[in-house]
């Protein structure tokens, strides 16, 4: 399940893929990750999600994501690009100092679920160390999502 870090470009554009089965059907799954209000939950540096346009859930829809990184608060715009039940679901910044894509692409085997994570990351000159520590990130996060579906801790 690690995920591998694959340098993009000299502005430290980093690649992460990742996958993790989880034992819960697709449609459960797929609804849980789709909605960034569950992001908090599950995603060790979100604090808070809170919509900013009127039709959440939805292409297009934005959101204000505020995060504590080890660099200290950081506060993004979100916008959903792709959400299209139950196989896909990504989202990437428009406004804020952490610009990235998150790609999550979901398969059901048999009653469990594959997620296929594919994101981008812009990372500040001292990628080295930073890369690892949001390649670590992404596994402890891929990790409590299976935790918090399969075990009902919500």
């Amino acid at each position: 399940m690690a995920p591998e870090a694959i340098s993009r470009d000299s502005r430290r554009v980093v690649g992460l893929r990742a996958s993790i089965t989880i034992d819960r059907p697709i449609a459960e799954v797929f609804a849980y990750v789709a909605d960034p209000g569950n992001f908090p939950v599950w995603n060790s540096a979100v604090q808070d999600v809170r919509p900013t346009s009127p039709d959440p859930l939805r292409v297009g829809s934005t959101y204000a994501m505020e995060r504590e990184l080890p660099t200290g608060r950081a506060v993004n715009q979100l916008e959903i690009v792709a959400r299209e039940s139950p196989r896909e679901f990504a989202v990437r910044t428009i406004a804020g100092p952490t610009a990235f894509q998150y790609r999550y692409r979901f398969a059901g085997e048999d009653d469990a679920t594959v997620i296929e994570f594919d994101g981008e990351v812009d990372l500040p000159s001292v990628a080295g160390l930073t890369q690892q520590l949001v390649r670590r990130g992404v596994e402890h996060n891929l990790t409590t999502l299976k935790l918090v579906l399969e075990g009902g801790r919500r």
